[in-house]
C-alpha cells in the first residue's frame, strides 16, 4: 500500500509536466503561425508573389506585381561592396559575433541587357531582417536589427561576407548576389590609387575640422593624407550624421566609377595587380577569371549621376543608434524596374 501511496503522489507532478509541455507547445505553434501570417502580410502588402511555391529557391525569377506578371532579366550581374570598420589584416575571421559592422553598403547591378550601371547605396542603419550566430556557429535564426551588423554577427571573415549577402538579398526581394568585395580601414588609399587619385566636389563639410581642403564646395583630388576620413568620418555625437557620409561617398563613387573603367579598358593587367596588392585588407568572392568577365562587362555598361539610388524611407532615433526605415513599396517598385521585365 506504502508503495502504491507514493506512485499517487508522483502523478500531479506528471500532470503538471505534461501540462507545461502541451502549454509551450501551444505558444511555440501559436509563435510559428504569427510569423507565417506576418510573411504572408508582407506578400500581401507588396503584391508580390513566387512564380513557383514549390520550388522556393528559384521564386524570384517570376513574381507578380501590382496585378501584373514580370520576369527577372538574366543579363543582370550583381557585386555587393562593403567597407567595414577595422583596420590591419582580416586573418582568419574574428569569431562569431565579433566581427566588425559593415559602415559602407552598396550593390553594383550591372545590366547588359540594357547597358546600363546602377549602383544602390545602402544605409548600415537600415532596419531590416539579418540571421544572428551563436558563438559555436549556429544559427539563431532571422530578427529585425541594424544592416550593417549582418557582418558583424557572422565569423569576420567568409561567414559574415555571406550573412551580409543575404541580408541583402532578402532587403531586396530575394533577387540574387552574384560577387562580393569587402574591404576594411587599411585599404582605402589603395582602392583611391585604383582610380589614380579620385577628384571629388565636396559636397558638405562634415570633414573640414580634420582636412581645411575638404571644404563644402572644393574640387579636391584625394590623396593618402585625407581620402580615409573623407570616406569614413562622421561626427557619432551628431544624430543621422551618417547620412552626411554617404553624401561624401555618393561624390566618390561618381568619380571613381568612370576612372576605373577608363583604366580597365586600357590596363586591366595593372589594375588586377594594384588588387592583389590590397589582398590582406579585403575579402572576395572574385577570382582571376570573374575579374577578367567583369572587365569585360564593365565596358558594355554606362554609369552616371541619375544611376545612383538611395532609398527613400525615414530616419527615426533608436535606443543606441540611429536607424533608418526604408519605404518598402518604394523599394520594391525600384526593385521591379532594376531586376524585372513585365511579361
Amino acid at each position: 500500500m506504502g508503495d502504491r501511496r507514493k506512485k499517487r503522489r508522483k502523478h500531479p507532478h506528471r500532470r503538471k509536466t505534461v501540462l507545461l509541455s502541451a502549454a509551450l507547445a501551444l505558444l511555440a505553434a501559436a509563435g510559428l503561425a504569427l510569423a507565417v501570417r506576418q510573411i504572408r502580410s508582407d506578400r500581401e502588402k507588396y503584391h508580390v508573389t513566387a512564380g513557383n511555391p514549390v520550388n522556393m529557391a528559384g521564386g524570384y525569377r517570376n513574381i507578380r506585381y501590382q496585378g501584373k506578371s514580370y520576369r527577372y532579366n538574366a543579363l543582370v550581374t550583381t557585386v555587393l561592396y562593403a567597407g567595414v570598420d577595422s583596420y590591419g589584416e582580416f586573418g582568419d575571421g574574428a569569431g562569431y559575433g565579433k566581427g566588425p559592422r559593415a559602415d559602407s553598403i552598396a550593390l553594383a547591378v550591372l545590366d547588359k541587357k540594357h547597358g546600363k550601371m546602377t549602383v544602390i547605396a545602402l544605409s548600415r542603419d537600415t532596419m531590416t531582417g539579418i540571421h544572428r550566430y551563436s558563438l559555436e556557429g549556429r544559427d539563431m535564426g532571422t530578427y529585425v536589427s541594424h544592416l550593417g551588423y549582418a557582418f558583424s554577427y557572422g565569423d569576420g571573415g567568409e561567414g559574415s561576407c555571406r550573412n551580409l549577402k543575404e541580408a541583402v538579398s532578402a532587403l531586396l526581394g530575394g533577387i540574387p548576389i552574384n560577387e562580393y568585395v569587402v574591404t576594411n580601414m587599411s585599404s582605402m588609399p589603395y582602392i583611391n590609387r585604383l582610380a589614380g587619385g579620385v577628384t571629388v566636389t565636396v559636397p558638405n563639410g562634415d570633414v573640414a575640422a580634420l582636412h581645411p581642403e575638404l571644404q563644402e564646395g572644393a574640387t579636391v583630388r584625394l590623396d593618402d593624407s585625407n581620402v580615409a576620413d573623407y570616406l569614413h568620418y562622421r561626427d557619432t555625437k551628431v544624430g543621422f550624421s551618417n547620412d552626411g557620409r554617404l553624401e561624401r561617398q555618393r561624390a566618390f563613387i561618381d568619380a571613381f566609377v568612370g576612372t576605373l573603367r577608363g583604366r580597365l579598358r586600357n590596363e586591366p593587367q595593372a589594375v588586377w595587380e594594384q588588387i592583389e596588392e590590397m589582398d590582406s585588407y579585403m575579402l572576395t568572392s572574385i577570382t582571376k577569371n570573374k575579374y577578367l568577365d567583369l572587365v569585360n562587362l564593365s565596358q558594355a555598361v554606362e554609369y552616371s549621376h541619375d544611376c545612383y539610388y538611395r532609398p527613400e524611407g525615414e530616419d527615426a532615433a533608436g535606443s543606441l543608434h540611429d536607424e533608418f526605415h526604408v519605404d518598402r513599396d518604394a523599394l520594391m517598385k525600384k526593385v521591379v524596374e532594376l531586376f524585372y521585365e513585365e511579361v
